[in-house]
């Protein structure tokens, strides 16, 4: 079975908490190791959390959770803000500082990215299998930033969506989507049910 990272979003304050679950509910403690003690919501509650974007396909739990530790950490803007904008943000009243540092989309996503540029440039064979189902080579299988359902049936790692927008805005940013990456999109029941038939069967961490 595929293992997978997790980002998801809140609804309102657009925080982000990744995790190795398909449910924010499994690991309560993601609140305290991933947002500041003053942003913290006082508990998760699932109906305030949506998934952003799903990675499955990592090799092994080893693979998975190297994934999971480097895309949990404090991410950077896309583009490194102007003069301009430093100076309007520290001019900005103190409630919308507080809402735009709250908002950890942009950057989480802009993480996950160099995650994988990262595990793609260090060690890709620790990150995909040596070979897709068929047997065939992941070279001869994946194509780089694809959205097609053929390719996306043969590449090592799947990227599910909310936003298909952040696959572009990446590309336009400068970074790039390692040659093992597909793209997909998120089914979503009720806001936050993932019914993607890869999704829903995952196998857990133990």
């Amino acid at each position: 079975m595929s293992l997978g990272v997790y980002l998801f979003r809140h609804i309102r304050t657009r925080q982000i908490l990744v995790t190795t679950e398909k449910s924010v509910l499994a690991r309560p403690r993601l609140l305290k190791s991933q947002i500041k003690p003053n942003q913290r919501p006082p508990r998760i509650r699932p109906d305030h959390w949506t998934p952003l974007v799903v990675a499955l396909g990592f090799k092994d739990k080893k693979a998975q959770a190297n994934a999971f530790m480097l895309a949990s950490m404090a991410g950077h803007p896309l583009v490194v803000p102007t003069a301009q904008e430093k100076k309007a943000y520290v001019l900005m009243p103190n409630k919308n500082k507080r809402l735009a540092e709250m908002d950890m989309v942009e950057r989480q996503v802009a993480q996950l990215a160099r995650t994988l540029m990262y595990m793609d440039a260090v060690r890709p064979d620790t990150v995909v299998p040596v070979s897709n189902s068929s047997g065939s080579s992941i070279e001869g299988a994946v194509s780089k930033s694809t959205d097609s359902s053929s390719d996306a049936e043969s590449a090592a790692i799947k990227l599910l969506w909310e936003d298909k927008s952040w696959i572009s805005k990446i590309e336009d940013a400068g970074l790039h989507w390692p040659k093992w990456v597909a793209h997909g999109d998120l089914d979503l029941k009720r806001g936050n049910i993932i019914m993607n038939p890869e999704v829903r069967q995952t196998s857990q961490p133990q």
